[in-house]
């Protein structure tokens, strides 16, 4: 079994790149809901960008933030196990 390096995010840059991996696979279509996930869907949608290109961590709520991290973890596996 692969052990996670990271049980929690360590700082802002961490959660930023979780984020930033979550929206590379949803413009690569990589990732898909269900029709019961739609409040994941449209959590996904509220999420903003600060004025500095950042992104707005007040637009982030539990649901993206879970489904960030899962794609996070499955792309550290993957890299993990080449």
């Amino acid at each position: 079994m692969i052990e996670n390096k990271k049980n929690y995010r360590d700082s802002r840059y961490d959660f930023e790149r979780d984020l930033n991996l979550l929206h590379e696979v949803l413009i690569d279509g990589k990732i898909r809901f269900t029709k019961e996930s739609s409040k994941s869907i449209d959590a996904i949608k509220k999420v903003r960008y600060s004025p500095n290109q950042r992104i707005d961590l007040n637009t982030i709520n539990e649901l993206v933030r879970v489904t960030a991290m899962m794609v996070s973890n499955q792309k550290d596996t993957q890299e993990y196990e080449k």
